[in-house]
Order: structure tokens, then sequence, then C-alpha cells
């Protein structure tokens, strides 16, 4: 989003079912990788075993994150921003033994040194890469020197790869969009959630969260028009030990039982969204 404009984004997590777990407010020019951290905070505590989120958050700082608090990160491919004609980043071979890469001529890129932002620098030789038949396709500096970087959390990205390739990934990862997609066009199209309404961060906090308190309750009273007058009594014996005694709360999770959280794309805790 251009820096230019007036808005905020809301970023809103849910569990496989459609209920929702959390969100966020933020302001728009910020992009969601560095904003994950306050919505993370909300959730992380409520026994997340996966976690499904957009390419927006695929980066080695969430991942490791993520794995670090036993969480199973599923983040998409993410093509490479790569210009026409030039080598993709994964046709240089990185060699964990001696800590280098190789170029498709066969050419070590050694390693020179590590910038602020975490990624290490591997440079090769410009009086070699001079006379390389394929220098057209891999840089444009005048020096004709190469340089390829990888983040010293580069591991945890490849954990990430190894788990999307994982079957039965594929299928968890597309139920993304019959949950929090749905909820995000629900809350576009009914509840004024396509522009920013609101002037100020903790008007529109409170915005969102009776917002998406409403749609949970709305959620709730179709359930209990499904299951009748005994579907009824459960629900709102449920509702009574969330609202009312939330100390009680933990006796409706089951140990076994399987979360996913499918975006990370109000606080709202619902005791009642896994039966």
């Amino acid at each position: 989003m251009a820096a230019n404009v007036f808005a905020y984004s809301v970023q809103t997590a849910c569990d496989k079912n459609g209920w929702i777990l959390g969100y966020s407010v933020n302001p728009g020019n910020q992009h969601d990788s560095r904003t994950f951290k306050s919505l993370y905070d909300k959730i992380k505590d409520i026994g997340i075993q996966t976690l499904v989120a957009d390419a927006g958050y695929k980066t080695p700082a969430i991942a490791k994150l993520l794995l670090d608090d036993g969480i199973t990160p599923l983040l998409p491919y993410k093509r490479p921003m790569t210009k026409d004609g030039f080598f993709k980043k994964t046709e240089y071979v990185y060699d964990e033994y001696f800590d280098c890469y190789v170029c498709p001529n066969d050419q070590v890129l050694a390693y020179h040194t590590t910038n602020r932002s975490g990624y290490r620098e591997y440079k090769s030789c410009g009086m070699i890469c001079e006379g390389c038949p394929y220098l057209k396709q891999c840089t444009e500096s005048r020096d004709h020197v190469k340089v390829v970087t990888r983040h010293i959390w580069e591991p945890c990205m490849e954990k990430c790869e190894d788990i999307r390739q994982t079957i039965g990934m594929k299928e968890v990862y597309a139920q993304r969009k019959e949950t929090v997609e749905r909820l995000f066009g629900t809350a576009k199209e009914n509840h004024g959630f396509r522009y920013t309404q609101m002037i100020g961060k903790a008007r529109m906090e409170m915005k969102v969260g009776l917002t998406f308190a409403c749609m949970n309750l709305k959620k709730l009273a179709k359930m209990i028009a499904r299951k009748g007058k005994r579907g009824a009594q459960k629900c709102l014996l449920l509702i009574k030990y969330t609202l009312f005694e939330p100390k009680t709360k933990k006796r409706f999770w089951s140990a076994d039982q399987k979360r996913f959280v499918y975006s990370l794309k109000g606080d709202i805790h619902c005791g009642y969204l896994l039966f």
C-alpha cells in the first residue's frame, strides 16, 4: 500500500473452522511481515500446531520464530524476484561444507561479509568473471562481480520448504481460501472493511473488535439453529464458561486436537470454536 494513503491494515487469525481467534490493526504503509509479531503474541498460547499464512509472511525471522516455538509454518511457494534473462538464485549451488556458492560456470563465490540485515554476502572474482561466457546472464555490475546473499536463518527457510512439500500439506493450505479469505470477503462486502472509515487507530481497533465479535456470534447463532434445542443448551453452556468463567475454559480444549491458524493477513478467544 502506498505511503501517502490514509489507511489501516487488519491482520486476522482464524482456526480451520472459520472462528476468528485474534486480530491486530496497523498502519497501512507497514508490511505484513513487520506487523506479524503484534498478532502472534495474542494467539501463540492457544495451542497452535500448524500456522498457515500467505507469501507476505515468508521471511527468515518469522520462520525461525515459529520453529523455535514448536509451531509448524506452512508458507506458500514464492517466485524468485529475478530479471528476465538472468540466472535464478537456485542455479547457484550452496556448498555447506566450504561455506561458498558455485555458479553455473563452476566458479566459486566466496564469503565476504554479513550486512546489517543479517544476510551473508558471497562474491565472485571480477577478473575471472570478466571473460565468462555467461556474464550477461549473471550480473550487470561494472566490476563484473556477482553477489549472492544468504540469510543467517536460511536453514529455517529450507525447513519451511520441506514442510510445504510434505504429503498432505498442499490440501491443508488449500483450506485457507475457505476460511480466512471468506472472512475477508464478508468483512469487506458486508461490514465496510474495504476502506478505512474512522480516524485513529483506537477507533479502528474498536470497530474491528466489535465486527469480528458479531461475525463469531452470527456463526454461533447459525450453529444453534441447526442443532435445535439440545444444541442451543450446549452452546449457551460453552458461552457461559467462556465469558463468565474464563479459568475453566481450558477444559474444552482437547489435548490431541489438531489446531490450525489459516492466516495472518478482535482480543477474541473463542472457547466454543472446537465443537
